[in-house]
């Protein structure tokens, strides 16, 4: 967390505050988070301005002039913009400052995000974005039967599958919960045995359920928060996970630890 949902609520946030404004510095407070050298990340950047903010998956991508910087959230990163010198704490390892007066703030308290420069000619050749799989909102024609032969040959459980992020992007522990209980699946049948119908609807699901999500501005569980408090509100919608009871057969959910996440699931509504 934040899954695609929360991502996209920041991308369309971000892009309604700071579109065309000119980036004059950058400190940066903790090197970790940039997967570049710090002198060319910022030479790359300083002086450009934002001319467009994508997504793909969990993947922020700042478009500028020229070039982009990429953008990861990863656990707990948040983004604000706020005028200059508003806020200052432990927490905040790289501000934009623009030529407004205003600064866009990266927070962090687990320290995971990441941030990476490409040139135009390299943002979805080379990685992180090269190793992306569909992104099921963007992608209009979603090919099943490709989703289903990368599904089928993998030996773990399909919630494991469906967190690659190479093969659907965007999923994360919340909504794969979510996704498997509306296609009926029980989180720890293997990958290879699920059948090809059972990935259309898996596929299909993932829609439904991100697109409501993205209504609703994410699921705000814990920390999350996209900036400019805005807050999700899908949460009122969750079925299974952090609930206790199946909203379909009434019966106590089940909650499992699948590859160290936290599984919420019914054993009688998914086989």
């Amino acid at each position: 967390m934040p899954e695609l949902p929360e991502v996209e609520t920041v991308r369309r946030v971000l892009s309604n505050n700071i579109l065309n404004l000119k980036i004059i510095d950058i400190d940066v407070r903790y090197p970790n988070i940039i997967e570049d050298d710090i002198d060319y990340f910022k030479n790359n950047i300083i002086n450009k301005r934002i001319k467009s903010i994508d997504r793909l998956g969990k993947f922020l991508i700042f478009n500028l002039d020229d070039g982009a910087f990429i953008s990861h959230l990863r656990m707990e990163g948040k983004y604000y913009y706020l005028e200059k010198g508003s806020i200052d704490n432990k927490h905040i390892h790289v501000v934009f400052h623009f030529d407004n007066g205003y600064s866009l703030y990266y927070q962090d308290v687990r320290k995971f995000g990441r941030m990476i420069y490409k040139n135009s000619d390299e943002i979805y050749e080379t990685k992180p974005l090269k190793d992306v799989g569909i992104d099921p909102i963007l992608n209009k024609k979603i090919d099943y039967r490709n989703i289903y032969d990368k599904i089928v040959l993998r030996s773990v459980s399909i919630k494991t599958t469906l967190l690659d992020q190479s093969i659907i992007c965007g999923l994360g522990n919340i909504y794969v919960d979510e996704v498997l209980f509306l296609s009926k699946i029980n989180p720890h049948r293997l990958s290879h045995d699920i059948k090809y119908d059972e990935v259309v609807n898996i596929v299909d699901n993932t829609v439904k359920v991100l697109s409501k999500a993205i209504e609703y501005k994410g699921t705000t569980i814990k920390s999350y928060t996209s900036s400019l408090n805005v807050y999700g509100e899908y949460q009122q919608f969750l079925n299974v996970h952090t609930k206790t009871i199946c909203p379909v057969c009434h019966s106590p959910l089940l909650k499992d630890k699948i590859n160290g996440r936290s599984t919420y699931y019914c054993k009688n509504c998914e086989v």
